[in-house]
């Protein structure tokens, strides 16, 4: 809970109350008298993972935030007569839009743990090191302080040595959960601090007097079962659980999944964890109060019904929005249908690269690995080659879960000389901007290639092998899409994919911003032997899109290209040749394909054929020749000196 006074929480349960509002920028404080119309915080999590503030706000006047941090808060009179405040903490500014019709600002901002979402950088530490020390020691390289004194739960757990040299594009963020799964705990800002924060009860409880809406669903848990596990292994996973307890609830299961921290001593790390998880449970929810605004993620809290009867809940996701007024939402979902958001959810691509060989001697078998597994917001592609050698046999397993783009020059990468791309249909009478944003790789990308529409609509269709009802479900061919978009708050965006009998859409409409948002559709089975993939972006939407990607599969791949193909931003190659573009000279490149191999060149704002080879026929736009041309029996000698200065023909 976010500290307050005793007084400041019988002011906030009173039906009517004065309250100010303000936020912080550098040393100007703007408040709900003056130019600050309206803000909200919001944040959603989970158990066991991070949380990231939000903050949207609106503001009388141009105001140019991007990059500032700013404090938000607001105050209630107390019966003393004093307003005292409620300080939400500080926040990055990452979005900033003026609407000059309106003479309004409306912002985005996030809490420190945006500083988290950035790509790990080797920590330069003696190992072993124990797991409290070694946290402080990455905070202290992320930029922030740790307000943890110690862990409850696994405190003194050594880690042995660097974990995540060989996992590319893993983020702090993304350790951070790992620790605090490894801790049992939630991670989140508090007072600008990082701070894993244990799952425990505040003794408080909502009364039905100081609600507005009241929503419960059936209970879940009590917890009775922990497992760590590696995905990769079959029959590998280290458990504890009570029996007791399952057969009086049922199974309710808690997996930790490919954690590094705990690998390689599972059996050690489990026993604190189970111990600190064991019998927790709360009831899903959603409730709407008059406004208190201290509840934090993972407040366990008690919820009372008008019948008196309470319920055990904690907060997992809450918003609360001052607009002139006070509004507030509480809620939680069972674990299992938590929904993955970016102010929590990681946007972030990993790849693991591991090879070891496993000897149990006590069992008398030795087992070796060789694994290749991409980690994609919690979908995981594996690759792998297993040998298992006992007493008795040899048994060798393979694994290959890739899937290939079927989206042809997915990114753009490909274009003709209209800057058109190829490959695309493209119709109306806007703009069609294609360029390379180093900004999407710190999002999560991967191509690193974006295009924008504007007022543009463009679609691509694809090939796929229809389902047959008389097809056996383990033989049927599913597939699955996905996409990034990032869009501004105006305009319109929409992303489809489609034959004559079905249709996925999402649509992105007046208001709603995306900041390389991953658009994902998956389990499609085609009811027609294709799909069409379309895109389009209003002259307002500044819709920009990356990473397109349909593929055999039920589930998301990762962004490749189409088979055959090698792109980049100089370099095209598919099965219609080669073209390299030039790095100096826009709109010069040169193509070797079937037809042609040729040069051209933009002269005066043409795009000219500059020179061609044609069998036996070589034609140039223009000629420089250093020294000399010689075609036997004669070659042409140049001498720009003295009085022979000019063209010699001499016989060779």
């Amino acid at each position: 809970m976010i500290n307050v006074s005793n007084e400041f929480k019988i002011a906030m349960k009173e039906p009517i109350k004065e309250i100010q509002a303000s936020i912080l920028i550098g040393d100007q404080i703007i408040s709900s008298s003056e130019d600050l119309v309206s803000f909200k915080v919001s944040s959603s999590g989970g158990i066991l993972k991070t949380a990231m503030k939000k903050l949207e706000g609106k503001l009388i006047g141009e105001y140019r935030l991007i990059g500032e941090i700013i404090r938000t808060n607001f105050s209630v009179k107390t019966a003393s007569g004093n307003y005292e405040p409620l300080d939400f903490g500080s926040f990055k500014v990452t979005e900033v839009n003026y609407i000059k019709d309106t003479n309004e600002t409306t912002f985005v901002a996030y809490d420190f743990m945006i500083n988290t979402m950035k790509k790990y950088e080797v920590l330069e530490i003696d190992y072993p090191i124990n797991l409290y020390e070694y946290t402080k020691k990455l905070c202290d390289q992320i930029g922030l302080s740790l307000k943890n004194t110690s862990f409850k739960v696994n405190n003194n757990f050594l880690v042995s040595k660097e974990l995540w040299k060989n996992i590319n594009g893993i983020t702090y963020r993304d350790i951070l959960t790992q620790i605090a799964q490894a801790t049992a705990s939630i991670c989140i800002i508090n007072n600008d601090q990082i701070e894993f924060k244990e799952i425990k009860t505040t003794n408080e409880t909502i009364t039905y007097d100081n609600l507005f809406k009241f929503t419960l669903k059936p209970k879940y848990g009590e917890i009775n079962s922990v497992v760590l596990s590696r995905q990769q292994i079959v029959g590998e996973d280290v458990f504890l659980k009570d029996d007791n307890s399952i057969n009086e609830n049922g199974l309710t299961e808690l997996n930790i999944a490919n954690n590094q921290i705990v690998d390689k001593d599972r059996e050690t790390a489990i026993t604190e964890i189970y111990n600190e998880l064991k019998g927790k449970y709360f009831y899903p929810f959603e409730i709407e109060t008059e406004g208190l605004g201290w509840y934090e993620i993972g407040d366990i809290l008690d919820i009372q019904n008008n019948n008196n009867e309470k319920f055990q809940v904690i907060v997992l996701d809450y918003e609360i929005s001052i607009d002139g007024g006070i509004k507030e939402t509480l809620k939680a979902e069972a674990e299992t249908k938590i929904q993955s958001q970016y102010q929590y959810a990681s946007n972030i691509s990993k790849r693991l690269k591991n090879t070891e060989i496993i000897v149990n001697k006590q069992e008398q078998n030795i087992q070796s690995l060789v694994l290749d597994m991409y980690d994609k917001n919690g979908k995981v592609t594996e690759n792998y080659t297993k040998v298992q050698q006992s007493i008795d046999s040899i048994i060798n397993s393979i694994q290959n879960t890739t899937g290939s783009n079927l989206i042809k020059n997915s990114v753009m990468f490909g274009y003709n000389n209209d800057r058109i791309p190829t490959e695309w249909e493209v119709s109306k009478n806007g703009r069609i901007e294609m360029y390379s944003d180093p900004d999407s790789f710190k999002k999560g990308g991967i191509s690193g290639h974006c295009f924008k529409l504007l007022n543009k609509q463009v679609k691509q269709k694809i090939i796929v092998q229809a389902d047959e009802e008389d097809v056996p479900e383990n033989k049927k061919l599913y597939y699955s899409f996905s996409c990034k978009i990032k869009k501004s708050a105006a305009g319109t965006a929409i992303i489809k994919v489609y034959n004559d009998n079905e249709e996925y859409i999402k649509e992105f409409g007046n208001g709603d911003t995306a900041d390389y948002l991953e658009v994902v559709f998956e389990q499609l089975l085609p009811k027609s032997n294709y799909y069409i993939v379309e895109f389009y972006g209003s002259e307002d939407s500044e819709a920009i899109f990356t990473d397109l990607i349909l593929s055999p599969g039920k589930y998301k791949s990762q962004w490749q290209q189409a088979n055959g193909e090698v792109m980049n931003t100089q370099v095209n190659i598919n099965i219609d040749g080669i073209i390299v573009k030039s790095s100096l000279y826009q709109g010069d490149y040169t193509i070797m394909s079937p037809l042609e191999f040729a040069g051209y060149a933009n002269i005066n704002g043409t795009i000219t054929k500059i020179f061609t080879l044609n069998k036996d026929k070589t034609e140039i736009y223009k000629l420089l020749a250093q020294k000399e041309i010689a075609m036997p029996p004669l070659k042409i000698i140049g001498i720009s000196e003295g009085k022979k200065a000019g063209w010699h023909f001499v016989k060779i």
